[in-house]
């Protein structure tokens, strides 16, 4: 039989074949505007997208692949990654796909976070927290809980806080508790997907809901949709009790700063 069964990643199809699909293609777009709107560098390969928004915070330089690679397509992803990105730059590679070690290219696992999704629905409205969104919450409370959250105070702040990326690419919001910022989230709309990023609560201000609240805030964003994001193993809970599901683990290497 000459019959090939798909395996859902062919260039050919839709975007909308799969919500796995949806996400990694709203990623991928999501960085490419990102770095059209503040300057940053990007690239389009075969089965890979690429973005330098020349950030002190890894995980806002990202190479995402869109397909699954090959030895040599692997390879060429890593070679283009090497060629956009200066020797220094802090970048991350996400892949929802199985991939061989890659330390031997200069790269750090991250680890395997799961994928995680929401169906539309109602959300827990959580008092006791203000939640404000950028721009009228200041992008300089947005960037100091980010970086606190991630533990990243010696990096400087993130390029995800530059106010030309809110409005219609970036919904940033920021939480409140006695008039201090506690907590961060984020999403961004495409591909018919929420795609949920950008969850920070520092950890003197954790285990209060603060995570909770932030979050199905970004989700409200379009309520009618599903939602999907790569969870930390901290965030996990918290995306549980909003009626998350785990789908599959994805995989994260690294090339650290230097």
């Amino acid at each position: 039989m000459d019959e090939q069964l798909t395996t859902g990643w062919e260039p050919e199809l839709p975007v909308g074949d799969t919500l796995a699909r949806r996400f990694v293609h709203s990623y991928a777009d999501r960085i490419i505007a990102m770095a059209d709107r503040t300057g940053g560098r990007s690239l389009r390969v075969d089965g890979a997208v690429l973005a330098d928004l020349g950030s002190p915070y890894g995980y806002d330089n990202a190479v995402v692949l869109t397909g699954p690679p090959d030895a040599a397509g692997l390879d060429r992803v890593l070679d283009a990654a090497a060629g956009l990105f200066p020797a220094d730059r802090w970048w991350v590679l996400l892949s929802v796909f199985a991939l061989p070690d890659l330390r031997g290219r200069g790269l750090v696992p991250v680890g395997h976070p799961p994928l995680m999704l929401r169906p539309p629905g109602p959300l827990p409205v959580r008092p006791g927290i203000e939640v404000r969104t950028v721009p009228d919450a200041d992008p300089a409370d947005f960037d100091r809980v980010l970086v606190e959250g991630y533990g990243l105070d010696a990096t400087g702040g993130s390029a995800i806080a530059d106010p030309r990326l809110t409005g219609d690419l970036l919904h940033l919001v920021v939480g409140y508790a006695g008039g201090e910022p506690v907590a961060t989230a984020g999403a961004s709309v495409r591909h018919g997907i929420v795609e949920i990023d950008w969850v920070a609560v520092p950890q003197r201000h954790r285990r209060r809901g603060y995570g909770t609240a932030v979050t199905a805030a970004a989700c409200a964003v379009a309520p009618d949709l599903p939602t999907l994001l790569i969870s930390s193993d901290d965030g996990h809970p918290v995306y549980t009790r909003l009626g998350f599901w785990d789908l599959f683990r994805t995989t994260m290497w690294e090339h650290p700063p230097s």
